[in-house]
């Protein structure tokens, strides 16, 4: 009788339980959904972690006898500490310099982010919303009415009667660190998709685009490998874009490179270097042999037209147009021109660009209601398989390039950052920079805001170093808005070198080696001395990113050779560092070796305007030293 009884109550409160959870998983999460039959339904899992963290998952069913097509989704999430109207917020980059880390606050409705956003409620006391996985959605997150928000297009994604889907799995954590939680959430991005930490890497070299655009000859690439050889300890040389006859004919180079692309990376590697080549992996040319034997291999507006993008550059007249993924035979074409690319040319460094035009949001971006006068909208995008999304037929094409090349190195290049990872080596964290103060300040905003994806899920990359002025250059060159013709003094051209030099990933010039004098020389030498950060972080990340230009001023780096702190002053004025924390350290400048003085536990260095400065710190432990410094 008692066993009895005691099951009854053990059955009744497992079923009080269940109930409590569910109750606490609708108290907390909210699912709202938008079908053409509304007949799918959503079911909430949280799963509490060991260290706090929790993981939610939606599962989306179809629960009626017709096939069913989602149109949107959003999702409500309360935060689970109460958030005040003056608290920070922190919007997580999303897409190289397109949409970098954003400081606002809660009265903003316009930010999203489709990567993490952060709330600071008090300096000990944060809390954390990311999204983990991005296989089939390219969900959003948004702060509204006091709570989470994350909204998803569902691009009419088919779901059969009965079928059940995932959405994307999203990370809920709190703690007393935010340094602690952005690296947390680096470290469950590479959980979740299975990615092995990554090996710091040590490139250096040069490569055709900043200076020459995709004006060069063989020539002009074979005088700048021989410079580099006499002058640099260097690895790497990179041929940038404009080396295809058109966009798309991979397998056919334009004349003037004589012997073609083999005989360059023939060349490069004779004098002991790793080859590298850039193309677009996303977009042809309507002007192509590819486009006219194979018109079925590009997405489709409305009406059935392939979508055309037509943009005069000056020097060619660009028509683009966009890989369809989801076809088969587009796929086996792109691996095929990786894997001869790699195996029978040599390169084994691949830089694959403009990888956003894979998303229906980039391609409605460029011809929806916006597009210009004149010039057809589209509101549809059709492709081969209209059963993927985009995001699907996205990482398709990845996958397929991946297989192409191999085990070479892979760079993705202005790319909505969610879809690539698990796939690709290296992702560019900035914008393309040009030899200007402005684009250094903006660029080292960008990629620095990225820092918790450093070699955990890629490894990070800030462009190329690029320190010349207008007394570096051909006049006959020029070329590109921002490109040619600057007045970068010294000291700002050195303040990229010394970004690059711990933070940039590759660290590949991209002036012309053969007019830039030898100060600014100097300044290629300086970035290739240091080897890569493994890991850093801005200390000063809340007092900053509330623009795009609102760089931070101070970075710890941890390499194979110690713990370094940089120090930038993008300041008009001179500026003055105060940073407790210092006891039991020794502080050198690594440029001129002189020991710095700690008075009182504290580094005081003053530094003129637009001006920077590295500084090693011994008998220092990265993970101590970030949460011990304190900056005044």
């Amino acid at each position: 009788m008692w066993k009895l009884v005691r099951y009854v109550c053990c059955v009744f409160g497992l079923l009080a339980l269940l109930q409590s959870c569910e109750n606490s998983n609708k108290k907390l999460v909210e699912v709202t959904l938008y079908s053409k039959n509304k007949d799918i339904e959503s079911t909430i899992q949280i799963e509490n972690g060991k260290d706090g963290q929790k993981y939610v998952q939606i599962s989306l069913t179809n629960t009626g006898k017709e096939i069913d097509r989602i149109d949107s989704i959003q999702i409500e999430i309360q935060p689970e500490v109460s958030v005040n109207k003056n608290d920070q917020l922190m919007y997580g980059g999303t897409c190289m310099g397109r949409t970098p880390i954003k400081q606002s606050t809660t009265s903003d409705t316009i930010s999203k982010s489709g990567t993490f956003l952060m709330i600071k409620h008090a300096e000990n006391n944060y809390s954390n919303i990311g999204i983990l996985t991005w296989n089939t959605f390219m969900p959003y997150i948004h702060f509204r009415n006091n709570c989470f928000m994350i909204t998803a297009v569902g691009e009419s994604k088919p779901i059969k009667p009965g079928e059940t889907i995932e959405f994307e799995k999203i990370l809920l954590t709190n703690g007393e660190s935010w340094q602690d939680l952005m690296f947390g959430y680096g470290t469950e991005i590479a959980k979740e998709h299975n990615i092995k930490p990554k090996e710091t890497v040590n490139l250096k070299g040069w490569s055709t685009w900043d200076y020459y655009g995709r004006v060069y000859d063989t020539k002009d690439v074979y005088k700048n490998i021989d410079k580099l050889k006499s002058e640099h300890v260097a690895n790497i040389i990179q041929i940038d874009g404009g080396w295809w006859t058109a966009r798309g004919d991979y397998l056919s180079v334009r004349k003037n490179l004589q012997g073609g692309m083999k005989a360059i990376a023939d060349y490069a590697k004779s004098k002991g270097y790793k080859a590298g080549i850039h193309l677009d992996g996303f977009r042809g040319d309507k002007d192509s042999e590819l486009y006219r034997n194979h018109p079925d291999w590009f997405l489709k507006d409305q009406d059935g037209e392939v979508i055309c993008q037509a943009i005069d550059k000056g020097d060619t007249f660009m028509q683009y147009i966009y890989y369809d993924y989801s076809n088969p035979q587009v796929c086996k074409y792109m691996k095929n021109v990786l894997h001869t690319i790699k195996n029978d040319w040599g390169f084994s460094y691949f830089k694959i660009d403009f990888m956003r035009y894979g998303l229906l949001e980039s391609i409605l971006a460029e011809h929806g209601n916006n597009c210009g006068l004149g010039k057809k909208v589209v509101t549809k995008v059709l492709s081969y398989n209209n059963s993927m999304t985009s995001v699907e037929r996205t990482r398709a094409g990845l996958q397929t390039m991946r297989e192409g090349m191999g085990d070479a190195y892979f760079l993705a290049c202005s790319a909505i950052f969610g879809p690539t990872f698990g796939i690709v080596d290296g992702l560019r964290t900035g914008a393309d920079i040009c030899p200007t103060f402005d684009f250094y300040e903006a660029c080292t905003l960008q990629n620095a805001g990225n820092f918790y994806l450093n070699l955990s899920v890629v490894q990070n990359d800030a462009d190329y170093l690029v320190v010349r002025n207008k007394d570096d250059e051909e006049a006959e060159r020029a070329w590109g808005e921002n490109k040619f013709g600057g007045n970068t003094t010294f000291d700002e051209a050195k303040m990229w070198s010394d970004y690059i030099a711990l933070y940039g990933g590759p660290k590949i010039n991209s002036d012309n080696l053969l007019t830039l004098r030898p100060e600014r020389t100097k300044l290629v030498d300086n970035a290739f001395a240091y080897k890569t950060a493994s890991r850093f972080i801005p200390l000063d990340m809340w007092n900053h990113a509330k623009d795009r230009n609102d760089a931070f001023n101070v970075i710890l780096a941890e390499n194979e050779d110690g713990v370094f702190i940089s120090l930038f002053n993008w300041d008009e004025k001179d500026k003055q560092f105060n940073i407790k924390g210092f006891s039991d350290t020794k502080v050198i400048d690594v440029l001129t070796k002189q020991n710095i003085s700690i008075g009182n536990d504290k580094l005081q260095i003053t530094l003129k305007s637009h001006s920077s400065k590295i500084l090693k710190v011994e008998n220092a432990s990265f993970d101590i030293l970030r949460n011990k410094l304190q900056i005044n």
